[in-house]
């Protein structure tokens, strides 16, 4: 063979080498497995493809058939596999979403990748919409076959989903895990105008905390001053406001449906049980936090007092679905200066009506959006949805409220929940 051809020969091998080591490399056989496939055939075709002294004097046939055989057996033992778990569909995952995390998990792009590189799938057809509080009156319906497919809840607080195991553990579904995912602060979200009014009352106080600034806060309120206005017996006079319908009441979701109204009436209903507990409920004066040494959480069973107290607060709030947009529409009717509700959807209607601000409270409730997985599918969910790349992601979404700067009150059983908010269940 002249000195063309042997060339010829080593550029062929070359770009064989390369174009094998790249298709192999796309069927998914992993880059490494696909750069040894690719030199050991290259090599074995540049032998047999050499003129006869040059591969005695080099390598002989038998040389090459061994690279052959060895790539062959390469490709067979490594490849295949690799190849055949690459082509293989990600595994669809079928469960229940609380609506405010639902387009985290099912729309977002970002997501989907994770997921996707996770051998994962979770679209609109396997994902239910669905409230934590609805949710558990579905699981309170279902059966153990309507369950069988169910390889996750994401749901709220750890009340509702201690309850929302139990319900379905006693359809014999086991649950194999229940972590917290995202953590979420009841916050107040208020007109801004009203805002400054309440501020210069004295009702609102400046931030101390610098952190809260920069997360969209402006002011300050003493949990226990703020639940003593709704009591019922003050005016919106008192703190500065004259447009509003007094008494005063609080836009919040229906706790018949959702895991934010259930977790806005346990936080009133908490205040004002400790409120009665030292003697200073219904006094002529709005009380202060410090006249409360340790908040105890609520009893299983709910004073006939302040269960008159919920409803009568209830007749004078307005309810909305726990979502930013629904939230937002009631506050634009100007009905009443502020809701409670969740930082991540205040945050998402502050940053998009600048009409509106945000108010830490001294004592609060932190949901821990507990996820429930069922099944090894939904074990890899909620790994994805605890890696450091989707806590990023969430944080786009509002989850990402300052932490250590407000006192976070104890959880209730699910037994208290339910005595409080008359959950129909």
């Amino acid at each position: 063979m002249n000195f063309n051809s042997r060339g010829f020969s080593k550029v062929t091998a070359g770009l064989l080498m390369l174009l094998l080591s790249l298709a192999f490399a796309a069927l998914g056989a992993g880059w490494i497995i696909s750069v040894v496939l690719g030199i050991l055939i290259g090599i074995a075709f540049l032998i047999l493809t050499t003129s006869i002294g040059n591969r005695i004097q080099n390598f002989s046939n038998v040389i090459a058939y061994i690279l052959i055989a060895i790539a062959t057996l390469t490709l067979i033992i490594f490849g295949i596999p690799k190849i055949q778990e690459s082509l293989k569909a990600p595994d669809l995952v079928y469960g229940y979403v609380g609506g405010e995390r639902y387009d985290l998990l099912v729309r977002n792009n970002k997501v989907q990748k994770l997921l996707s590189d996770a051998d994962l799938q979770v679209t609109d057809a396997s994902t239910t919409k669905k409230g934590s509080v609805s949710q558990l009156q579905v699981f309170n319906q279902a059966t153990s076959q309507s369950l069988d497919s169910l390889d996750y809840v994401w749901t709220g607080d750890s009340a509702i989903a201690e309850a929302g195991k139990e319900i379905i553990e006693a359809n014999g579904k086991k649950v194999l895990e229940n972590e917290a995912t995202l953590l979420d602060p009841l916050v107040l979200v208020v007109n801004r105008k009203a805002a400054n009014k309440m501020s210069k009352s004295g009702f609102f106080s400046a931030l101390s905390d610098n952190s809260f600034k920069s997360s969209g806060f402006s002011y300050e309120l003493d949990t226990v001053k703020f639940a003593d206005l709704l009591e019922g017996d003050s005016t919106w006079n008192e703190i500065g406001i004259t447009r509003y319908a007094s008494p005063p009441g609080i836009i919040m979701a229906d706790a018949r449906k959702s895991n934010g109204g259930v977790m806005a009436e346990t936080l009133i209903g908490t205040i004002w049980y400790n409120m009665a507990l030292q003697g200073i409920a219904d006094t002529p004066s709005l009380e202060t936090s410090k006249q409360i040494n340790q908040f105890r959480p609520l009893p299983t069973n709910i004073p006939q007092e302040l269960s008159q107290k919920m409803q009568e607060l209830r007749l004078r709030s307005g309810f909305a679905e726990s979502t930013s947009s629904k939230l937002k529409v009631q506050l634009e009717e100007g009905g009443s200066p502020w809701a409670l509700t969740y930082y991540s959807l205040g945050r998402n209607i502050t940053k998009t009506n600048p009409e509106f601000t945000l108010v830490a409270l001294s004592h609060t409730m932190v949901s821990s959006n507990q996820l429930l997985s069922f099944s090894e599918k939904g074990t890899r969910l909620l790994r994805v949805i605890e890696s450091g790349e989707f806590q990023k992601i969430a944080q786009e979404y509002g989850y990402d409220a300052p932490q250590g700067s407000w006192i976070v009150l104890s959880d209730p059983t699910f037994e208290a929940v339910r005595s409080l908010t008359n959950l129909p269940l």
